[in-house]
């Protein structure tokens, strides 16, 4: 007597049955192997297209954030700059910075944080760049600049938002007038204190056509040092702002003789966790 097997499935009773499933297996089988190659080709092209955007991302970002600024020390002040990414694979962020000479003598220093990762970031930070560049020319000082620079991002471009803080300094009377927009500010490193400056009212870029931004001025000293920098340096997550802040003022006494010696101290120092990007310029006034 033929025992069945036990369960609701019977194995093929006949070689032609038996056939018949070995050969639908392997149809399964050579189906699935098409579409495991298809959808390799498929990464492959995905991640070849995501290499070849991050490295346009990054040739964009290095034209327009050379590694070091010298063409100022001739202007009584000495520049150092810091940028650092959040890990070498990661998506490029909208940290900037600028500094430059002023029809006039006067110098520009700028720090910038456009939202978001990527093409969109970097494409934001170049045309907020170069439009800043082209309005400081006209002389206007930092808060009208800004006005003038969030009119254009609110009307000329698509979603762009972002932060600035923006300094005019001149040389001969060692004053420095400064307005932000939504930004953190500069902290002054005098002697053996450092006090990060009290915040004048600005909102960020991109939000609000009519937005205003008001302007202060800092009277700087010889030695004084003035450190601009994006919230990538401070931010911890669940920790105040105000102490991230307190802690990189701590940081960054006592001044090292050498500016590019605080720099990398400061920027060694800096407790962010939140895996972004952080751009530090500090000036030093001779």
């Amino acid at each position: 007597m033929t025992v069945a097997p036990s369960g609701g499935d019977h194995l093929p009773d006949t070689p032609a049955a038996a056939s018949q499933a070995t050969s639908e297996v392997l149809r399964l089988l050579d189906q699935t192997r098409v579409a495991l190659a298809q959808a390799r080709d498929l990464l492959a092209d995905s991640e070849q297209r995501a290499a070849a955007e991050h490295e346009l991302v990054l040739r964009l970002q290095r034209a327009i954030m050379p590694s070091g600024v010298t063409l100022l020390s001739a202007s009584g002040v000495d520049i150092s700059v810091r940028y650092r990414p959040a890990m070498p694979t990661a998506l490029v962020a909208g940290d900037w910075y600028d500094a430059l000479r002023l029809p006039g003598g006067d110098l520009l220093f700028v720090v910038g944080d456009m939202a978001g990762h990527g093409i969109e970031a970097v494409t934001g930070m170049v045309a907020s760049r170069n439009a800043l560049r082209g309005l400081a020319v006209t002389g206007a000082d930092p808060g009208e600049l800004l006005g003038q620079l969030n009119y254009a991002a609110c009307l000329y471009t698509e979603g762009v938002t972002g932060t600035v803080v923006c300094g005019r300094y001149s040389p001969p009377s060692r004053m420095l007038r400064w307005a932000r927009a939504g930004h953190l500010p500069p902290i002054l490193v005098r002697g053996d204190a450092a006090a990060v400056q009290p915040m004048p009212e600005g909102m960020l870029l991109g939000v609000q056509p009519g937005a205003a931004y008001e302007q202060v001025a800092l009277q700087l000293r010889g030695g004084d040092t003035l450190l601009f920098y994006t919230d990538g340096l401070i931010e911890r997550r669940a920790v105040p702002i105000s102490d991230g802040l307190a802690a990189l003022a701590a940081s960054a006494v006592p001044a090292d003789a050498d500016l590019e010696a605080h720099v990398a101290r400061v920027l060694a120092s800096a407790a962010s966790d939140t895996g972004d990007d952080a751009c530090l310029l500090a000036v030093r006034i001779r």
